[in-house]
């Protein structure tokens, strides 16, 4: 039988960068990257590489285990699922009947597949739909609320750092977070080989990998970030480096800003932040 090339998208992460996986007889024999993709342009990560080892694992587990030894012992037995979903659900009645529907907390990974909904179902139907941990309540939720309060819509979270001329990385890294990987190794390349570079701003207070490369390597206090924003927003508008012609047509609100930010100096910001006061305007 011949081989088939079926295009696709990466779920091991919600990066979804395209892969081309290789069929032969049914079953899948390489994952690479697709160069076609305008989002991931042909890179995909350590995990995509090895799709093919993880899916066909004989250590994968594919029945339900019950501890049957004290915990750490690590006994197990096998059961059924029915035996499975009768003992969780019956523990679960016991508890709500118990103790009511809040006592219980669900806590998730980040997300890997489209069944978010299945969780948020099973949640709401116990009578506990709001107590939930996941990574979204420190990241997601935070980009989105700030993605609608500044432009009154969710924003496409693609970052074409290849294509850019001036790259802010705060509180980001793109070397370890596989979301931006593939952009930022291209964007890596330029600042390696361009001339003229483009311009690199890392905000951490720790020196990463990232900060090698920075133009300006922006080593914050904990906690100040807002006091930074705010600093940088007074020297844009002070020494008149922001786009008039958009403001004009698309902004709100600008002249109250302008009288707002005028008592958030880079003088002020510096006392908050440890950052040198002529390393924030320089910046900005």
């Amino acid at each position: 039988m011949s081989m088939e090339v079926v295009r696709a998208a990466c779920h091991f992460c919600h990066g979804n960068c395209g892969v081309l996986v290789y069929v032969e007889d049914g079953r899948i024999v390489r994952v690479e990257g697709d160069r076609e993709n305008p989002f991931s342009k042909g890179y995909i990560c350590e995990r995509a590489e090895h799709a093919v080892r993880w899916l066909y694992h004989p250590q994968q587990l594919k029945h339900p285990l019950k501890r049957v030894g004290e915990r750490g012992e690590n006994k197990w037995k096998q059961v059924t699922w029915k035996e499975a979903l009768d003992e969780i659900a019956e523990k679960l009645k016991e508890l709500k009947e118990k103790y009511g529907p809040e006592c219980l907390a669900f806590c998730e990974g980040t997300y890997r597949s489209d069944q978010v909904w299945a969780r948020a179902r099973f949640a709401s139907l116990f009578g506990n739909p709001q107590n939930v941990v996941d990574p979204g309540t420190i990241c997601f939720c935070c980009d989105r609320a700030v993605d609608k309060a500044i432009c009154g819509y969710p924003l496409n979270f693609t970052a074409e750092l290849d294509k850019s001329n001036c790259v802010v990385l705060w509180g980001t890294r793109p070397t370890v977070e596989r979301e931006y990987d593939h952009s930022w190794r291209l964007f890596e390349e330029r600042l390696i080989k361009d001339k003229p570079k483009p311009k690199l701003i890392v905000i951490d207070p720790r020196f990463t990998e990232e900060a090698r490369y920075a133009d300006f390597w922006l080593k914050i206090r904990p906690g100040t970030d807002a006091a930074l924003a705010l600093a940088w927003i007074n020297v844009i508008i002070e020494e008149e480096l922001y786009d008039k012609d958009f403001v004009e047509k698309w902004c709100y609100g600008f002249d109250e800003l302008q009288k707002h930010i005028k008592k958030y100096t880079p003088s002020w910001a510096s006392k908050l932040t440890w950052i040198p006061e002529e390393d924030i305007v320089e910046s900005a």
